[in-house]
């Protein structure tokens, strides 16, 4: 079930929030005041909080809430149900006010309690669902359909803040753009579903040749992009030509046809004189792209000082 805190310096109150909820499965995790409180909330996030709002020392039940519920605190979306012996309504704005999403006069009567428990967990589950769901769709948003790489846009949002960091805590930062090596004669050939295939796989191929930490894109069309990370040129040029090697060995089945496909690379990497942003970090790779094909393609080439498309 559910792990609840009870936050209230009455021994009595919350012995009895306890045996209430402890019957209907729950664990509950006790309080006496403020402080203690806030700590428990943070180290143990607990799935809703029980809170008296008169307490004794500089932490009342509405500072607790505040701090709770402050934006973008790690306790921010734990629900918060008010515990008060006050019937003023303006005490229960102003705890609303703080945060709280509902509140129980006490002495509370055991069903009212548990029922509003209840709730606020029951909606604090759709809440997860539904910010699952939410990731999961910008997750779909951020990806290649094809591929299951990233796409496009994703790769030069993602980039630009790499760069950022790489800038600030003086990191090498490597782009590789890679293209493959005579595509429009695989579908004027064969057709595009075979063409479609052929991409797939070598976004597989992409995927499994990275590390974790590494990001692959589908720049667009038959143009794939990486972002090495923490990476110097030398060991960028290592990762490209081992996949270029390994795009070269494959053999890339679609449907009953065997086909054989190779890859032109090139490479770029910060820090360097002639890259100060991302922008650039990707032209200079396009660069050396361009001349890997100039010069026969199926190999990798590092963008150089002076060289242009």
């Amino acid at each position: 079930m559910a792990t609840i805190l009870v936050i209230d310096d009455s021994r009595l109150v919350a012995h009895v929030a306890k045996n209430i909820l402890t019957k209907k499965g729950h664990e509950v995790l006790l309080a006496s005041d403020g402080a203690e409180g806030l700590e428990l909330a943070k180290s143990k996030m607990p799935d809703l909080i029980l809170l008296d709002l008169i307490m004794p020392g500089d932490l009342d039940g509405y500072a607790v809430c505040e701090k709770v519920k402050a934006k973008g605190a790690d306790t921010e979306d734990i629900p918060v149900i008010m515990l008060t012996s006050k019937a003023e309504s303006a005490d229960k704005v102003r705890g609303l006010e703080a945060g709280a999403s509902d509140y129980v006069t006490k002495p509370f009567d055991e069903g009212e309690l548990v029922a509003r428990v209840n709730t606020h967990l029951r909606l604090k589950e759709l809440y997860e669902k539904l910010q699952e769901k939410n990731r999961q769709l910008q997750e779909l948003a951020n990806r290649d359909g094809l591929t299951g790489l990233f796409n496009h846009r994703y790769f030069q949002q993602a980039l630009a803040k790499d760069f950022q960091r790489a800038v600030r805590y003086h990191e090498p930062l490597s782009c590789v753009l890679l293209d493959i090596d005579f595509f429009k004669k695989f579908n004027d050939t064969y057709g595009h579903q075979i063409g479609d295939v052929v991409l797939s796989t070598l976004g597989g191929i992409i995927e499994g040749s990275l590390r974790e930490t590494d990001m692959a894109a589908r720049y667009g069309g038959e143009e794939f992009a990486l972002v090495l990370y923490h990476t110097a040129e030398d060991a960028a040029y290592m990762v490209a030509e081992r996949l270029r090697q390994r795009v070269e060995s494959h053999e890339f089945k679609a449907e009953s046809l065997n086909l054989k496909v190779t890859i032109s690379v090139g490479v770029s990497t910060f820090p360097h004189k002639d890259i100060p942003d991302h922008k650039t970090l990707v032209e200079c790779a396009d660069k050396a792209l361009y001349k890997a094909k100039e010069q026969g393609r199926n190999q990798v080439v590092r963008f150089q000082h002076g060289m242009e498309n």
